[in-house]
């Protein structure tokens, strides 16, 4: 493995909370309960990897160590948000047209 390549790995796998050779032995152990690669081989790129994609998850990343993130508790506690947002746009559109 070159050099190059084995510095990427090891970048991906520390950003994921793990070292070389936890992951490694992830990916052996897979390999042995799936009798097969356990990931498709394809020249396909998974659009989930596009750097635009990867820049928006660590800027959610960084809004979250700044405590810029809005938690909910349940499915219900995030509705009632979104019915309470979309009401106040409403609001707001209603006083700017006055």
């Amino acid at each position: 493995m070159d050099e190059k390549l084995k510095a990427e790995f090891e970048n991906i796998v520390n950003d994921l909370g793990l070292n070389m050779t936890t992951a490694i032995t992830a990916f052996v152990k897979a390999v042995v309960r799936e009798e097969g690669i356990p990931f498709s081989l394809s020249r396909k790129k998974d659009s989930f990897y596009s750097p635009a994609n990867m820049a928006a998850l660590r800027e959610s990343i960084e809004q979250h160590k700044r405590g810029e993130v809005i938690t909910f508790n349940s499915v219900e506690e995030l509705e009632a948000a979104a019915l309470k947002a979309i009401e106040e746009r409403k609001k707001g559109k209603e006083n700017h047209a006055r």
